[in-house]
């Protein structure tokens, strides 16, 4: 089952004695939180770099300003969201105007490859699960270079694939969820990264806490039962949502999956420029 294991089990030992742990004592064990970390300990990560009130942030693929309002409330610092999605901005403005540290968000259209700033503007970039999306790597990361301040950080939250997604699993899902395949490797980001002259200061291996903490918070644990069901009743669902939404929603549930099950792996990256 796993490549920790070379010599299979056999039937005598599959359904043998299990005492003193019995089976169910041995599942109940894994019953027990192991306290993962939420997915909002990334701004311990943020506050590792130094960040401080006054500093100007970059949230890249920002959405809706979630964590650059978290960051404002935090940090005291001034943050503008980039994303190239309408829908995101307006979201993010809507929530900016009712929230205490709104003021000091500015939500803007934009991408990574072409960032509306003058060199060295931002004191630090953040950017969280979006990487997956970029075409470019090399573009992306020396025009982020470009508007950082020398003595600024970056804080690159990625997922990567790990040996354990098959090449066909990974060829359905990223089609679905407009992942561009070369960015799943976090060896790809990293020359990327060395090639534009951005120092990997530390990896922050957050493997499946994120995801773990998310669903006992929520008490939720249906993404299985909702794939199995998406595809026995597969013409049902895809009358009722259309061809997109199915392929979008089934996708992002085996996303979730795929990160439980370790074959997709959560990592935060922190990053400076190189010195010249």
């Amino acid at each position: 089952m796993t490549d920790e294991w070379t010599r299979p089990i056999t039937v005598e030992e599959m359904y043998g004695d299990w005492a003193p742990l019995e089976f169910e004592d041995a599942e109940a064990l894994t019953d027990e939180s192991l306290d993962p970390r939420p997915s909002i300990s990334i701004l311990d990560d943020v506050a590792a770099t130094g960040i401080s009130a006054g500093d100007l942030v970059l949230d890249i693929g920002g959405r809706d300003g979630f964590h650059a309002l978290a960051m404002a409330e935090r940090f005291g610092c001034r943050v503008i969201v980039i994303d190239p999605s309408e829908a995101n901005i307006e979201d993010g403005i809507t929530d900016a105007a009712d929230h205490e540290f709104g003021h000091l968000v500015d939500l803007q259209l934009g991408t990574i490859e072409d960032i509306p700033a003058d060199d060295g503007a931002f004191d630090l970039i953040f950017s969280r699960d979006m990487i997956g999306h970029v075409e470019d790597i090399d573009v992306a990361l020396a025009e982020c270079r470009r508007v950082l301040d020398p003595d600024g950080a970056m804080v690159i939250h990625q997922v990567v694939a790990t040996d354990l997604m098959e090449p066909n699993e990974a060829r359905r899902l990223y089609a679905d969820v407009a992942i561009v395949p070369d960015r799943m490797s976090s060896s790809g980001f990293e020359e990327a990264a060395d090639r534009v002259g951005l120092i990997i200061e530390s990896v922050d291996i957050v493997g499946s806490e994120y995801m773990e903490a998310l669903l006992e918070n929520r008490n939720d644990a249906r993404h299985l039962l909702r794939v199995a069901r998406m595809r026995r009743a597969k013409d049902r669902y895809l009358e009722q949502m259309g061809e997109i939404r199915y392929r979008v929603v089934y996708a992002n549930t085996l996303y979730t999956i795929y990160r439980l099950m370790g074959k997709l792996e959560e990592r935060v990256y922190t990053l400076r420029p190189r010195p010249a």
